[in-house]
């Protein structure tokens, strides 16, 4: 019998306690100390210890959720799996990603990414990229590639949260950024939610809208335009950190093939400030009339043409004066 089948329960034994009525906590022999989590007919899930600065990504599945929370006065992440209907088949997913950080010594977020990278590989979906992701990853690389040129790397890697939890596309020193594209002839976009137009705290919020338009020879393909962010920067490190942001917004090797369409900007990228007039429903606004704890998604769409542009803070001002060149 292998190391790692002698530290887990048994799926019989797993099965057994999603029978129960009662959530269990069973601690997986090994170091860090890994806690396997039932709470019958709602979650089961890994709980870890969180790395200094350690931050969950999106696993982009409906079902699989990567969280930070606190538990016993410590920080800990959470890989929670939500369909009930998968209960028993997520187990070996669980024990996976316990074994990569035990037997690995992973941190937990690693751990996951790649335990689901190699299940992508093996349940490959077809090579195809949702529009909205493309234009959206374009809009961002632009912005992204922009800071690189005219603050650095450093500034660059450090700012864009990609796809992160809960957070602005971008956070730089003393303001967010929230970055969005359309192909819309008027300058339409789609909010994903409640929150994605809410500051963070006391720090100013900008939107900043690229509208653009497929190119004929001109222009830049999603992979070329990724091509050259990637190039920009210091192999190691860097580049793996680019990778991993990227993969984490949904990008994928196998999509180079689909994603042939050639983009260019239809106008200059505006950059809004989000202040009490900006256009927007958010929580303040429909807290006294509604009960928005049951209220699961909200999404809906602006217009800002003719909206007065702001003149955003300098570094965001040369950031999108260098970024713009790359769909020209």
């Amino acid at each position: 019998m292998s190391t790692s089948n002698l530290r887990h329960l048994s799926s019989e034994t797993f099965a057994g306690h999603l029978s129960h009525t009662a959530p269990m906590d069973h601690p997986v022999p090994g170091e860090p100390r890994l806690v396997l989590f039932t709470v019958p007919g709602h979650r089961v899930g890994l709980r870890g210890p969180a790395r200094s600065g350690e931050q969950p990504a999106p696993t982009g599945l409906e079902h699989v959720n990567v969280r930070t929370i606190h538990h016993g006065g410590r920080r800990m992440i959470e890989l929670i799996i939500t369909d009930p209907r998968v209960f028993l088949d997520a187990y070996p997913l669980l024990r996976a990603v316990a074994d990569r950080v035990q037997l690995g010594h992973q941190p937990m977020t690693s751990a996951v990414r790649d335990t689901l990278r190699q299940l992508g590989h093996l349940l490959q979906p077809e090579a195809t990229l949702r529009r909205s992701a493309e234009t959206g990853m374009l809009g961002e690389l632009c912005l992204f590639t922009g800071v690189v040129l005219t603050a650095g790397p450093a500034v660059a890697l450090q700012a864009w949260r990609g796809a992160l939890s809960e957070e602005h596309d971008f956070g730089f020193p003393g303001f967010d950024v929230e970055v969005k594209a359309t192909t819309y002839e008027h300058r339409r976009h789609t909010i994903d939610s409640l929150t994605q137009l809410v500051p963070t705290g006391k720090r100013p919020l900008w939107l900043v809208s690229f509208q653009i338009t497929v190119a004929g020879h001109d222009g830049a393909t999603l992979p070329e335009l990724i091509g050259r962010s990637r190039a920009l920067l210091s192999a190691g490190a860097d580049q793996i950190r680019f990778d991993d942001l990227l993969h984490a917004a949904g990008w994928a090797d196998r999509h180079t093939t689909s994603c042939s369409t050639r983009w260019r900007l239809r106008t200059p990228p505006a950059a809004f400030i989000v202040d009490a007039d900006f256009p927007r429903i958010t929580p303040a606004l429909l807290q006294p009339q509604t009960d928005l704890a049951r209220v699961t998604d909200v999404r809906y769409r602006i217009d800002l043409t003719g909206w007065p542009e702001n003149n955003p803070p300098d570094l965001l001002r040369a950031a999108l004066g260098a970024g713009k060149q790359e769909l020209r």
